[in-house]
This record gives structure tokens, sequence and C-alpha cells, in this order.
């Protein structure tokens, strides 16, 4: 049987840099819940995926 990870974001870093890359939707696939603050949403400044 197979876990579903959940990870809470903290920090844009990893985003900036999966979205550099063109794999953003990445985490979602690794982890099945991804937690992003609002805070960290705004710092992002684009769209995240659902």
């Amino acid at each position: 049987m197979q876990k579903e990870y959940e990870v809470v974001i903290a920090d844009t870093s990893c985003l900036i840099l999966l979205d550099k890359i063109g794999e953003l939707n990445l985490l979602r696939s690794i982890f099945g819940r991804v937690i992003v603050t609002r805070e960290i949403a705004m710092e992002f400044g684009s769209d995240l995926p659902e």
C-alpha cells in the first residue's frame, strides 16, 4: 500500500526553482498534498497549480 505524504512549503526557493525548469507539478506527484501558506504564495507571485 502506497502512503500519501504531505509537505508544507515554508520557503519560495523550491517553488521558484521548480517553476524555472517547468516542473512545478512535480511536488504534487511526489507529495499527495502540498500546503503553501498565503504569505509564501504571495511572495512567489504567480499562480500555483491546484
